[in-house]
């Protein structure tokens, strides 16, 4: 009996399952280590402690990101991240890729997501309305800020509706209403007692924001939760974290 020849196509098959295999393997290790490099990054930036929670999830093939040189569909959720002086806020960003070396290179279709808590809604609401309301809150999908003044030789608390947008990077306050305690005041014979001091509440107004943050992030939307919390959404320019220009001050010129 002649002797039998192995079969070309186990062959084959060995190799593929052995690739298979160190592919699947490089697929685990890379899931391992990426998340705790980009996680460590984060707290660097942000001169967080080694202990501050950073949540790194990534989705899709992370070997083949990285035969890309990128790491691909990267989503970053951060707790307590200070926004404004007093306010902190939770983050999360999403990014279809992030470059291996983010100083040399660009990310792609980058946003990111800020809650501010309800109890932290008086520095935004200074902000948004030019430090003419001293509180504020959410309620039935609008935001209600308040002031007191004197008017008519007394005391009277003022409550405000006002409605958010965001166009092209800058809040649109839209007045929806304005109520004086104890009086049955039009928000037109309220302005004629108090003179221009009301306007940020109760006249139209367009707010630039773009000096409050980098230039290279764009502002798109805020939203207002029935919890009383505020969302605010912002789109990340490219060379965020590369460019130096786009991590520069943004103004409102």
């Amino acid at each position: 009996m002649s002797e039998r020849k192995p079969r070309w196509w186990l062959r084959i098959l060995s190799i593929v399952v052995v690739v298979g295999l160190l592919a699947g393997a490089a697929e685990v290790a890379l899931r391992l280590i990426i998340p705790g490099i980009i996680a460590g990054a984060v707290r660097s930036e942000l001169n967080m402690t080694e202990d501050h929670p950073v949540d790194v999830t990534l989705g899709g093939s992370a070997l083949v990101s990285a035969v890309q040189g990128k790491v691909g569909d990267v989503s970053i959720a951060v707790p307590n991240i200070p926004l404004l002086e007093g306010v902190e806020t939770d983050a999360a960003l999403h990014a279809a890729a992030i470059p291996f070396n983010p100083l040399e290179g660009e990310l792609s279709d980058g946003e990111v997501e800020l809650v501010v808590p309800k109890d932290q809604l008086g520095a935004v609401v200074d902000l948004l309305t030019s430090g003419v309301a001293q509180t504020g809150e959410v309620r039935d999908g609008a935001l209600v800020v308040g002031r007191s003044i004197e008017m008519f030789g007394q005391e009277v608390q003022l409550a405000a509706s006002i409605g958010i947008t965001v166009v092209d990077g800058s809040v649109e306050i839209t007045p929806l209403g304005v109520k004086a305690a104890g009086f049955d005041l039009t928000a037109e014979q309220i302005s004629a007692a108090t003179g221009d001091l009301l306007d940020p509440v109760l006249q139209p107004q367009t707010v630039c924001i773009r000096d409050q943050l980098p230039r290279g992030v764009t502002l798109t939307d805020i939203s207002l939760s029935s919890t009383g919390s505020a969302t605010i959404r912002a789109d990340l320019d490219p060379g965020i974290l590369s460019d130096p220009a786009e991590q520069a001050q943004g103004t409102c010129k």
